[in-house]
């Protein structure tokens, strides 16, 4: 089945089915993100603008002519606040009027950098210069098939050989669903971001 997959970085603007497919991939499997709260309209200016920007690498994976797997890439986490700038006043707005009080809290956190204040000094400086991966997520179905370890590993591959060179990655995630994954592809736990209601585990990967 590997060899059938299909994988793409995106450079130009998506097709409303890709930004179909991609937001309804994020919604359903990355419930733990500020992204998947906000309105189907947002997020596709999110990911547009992402894909204008030379901080940003998505990547979606194929197969039979449908998505079932898609990733975004940041140089720096320090990028995503720069980035979106332009939409942030949307993005507040349409968190307000869906009552997402947590979620507010969490991009207060996020804004401010609190949400490291339970990583070491070491940590803080692996997570702030790092390559990020900022969202992973493959469909339900095609789970524990082996699918998402190739899918991130062809991403990482084809990024630094064609892209921007980096040696180093990062990522977070929520416990119970992250570990077996993460360990498995070589990322170690580094310590955890303060989430309302539940904090995310900081994993980190040396490339060298």
């Amino acid at each position: 089945m590997l060899e059938k997959l299909k994988i793409k970085i995106h450079k130009k603007i998506l097709s409303d089915d890709e930004s179909r497919q991609i937001i309804s991939l994020l919604k359903e499997e990355n419930t733990h993100t500020i992204l998947s709260k906000l309105s189907g309209d947002i997020i596709e200016k999110y990911l547009n603008i992402a894909i204008s920007s030379e901080n940003f690498f998505l990547v979606s994976c194929k197969f039979e002519n449908k998505i079932i797997g898609y990733c975004l890439f940041v140089k720096t986490p320090d990028k995503l606040t720069a980035t979106f700038n332009s939409i942030k006043f949307k993005i507040l707005m349409n968190l307000i009027m869906q009552f997402r009080l947590f979620t507010l809290l969490n991009v207060f956190l996020s804004l401010t950098r609190l949400d490291l204040f339970l990583l070491g000094d070491e940590e803080k400086k692996n997570s702030e210069k790092s390559f990020n991966l900022n969202l992973l997520a493959v469909d339900k179905i095609y789970q524990s098939k082996g699918i998402g370890s190739y899918f991130l590993s062809e991403s990482i591959k084809n990024i630094n050989k064609n892209y921007f060179k980096f040696n180093q990655i990062i990522c977070e995630a929520p416990p119970t669903e992250a570990l077996k994954f993460y360990k498995k592809n070589n990322f170690f736990l580094i310590g955890k971001k303060i989430r309302f209601f539940k904090n995310l585990e900081v994993y980190y990967k040396n490339l060298i």
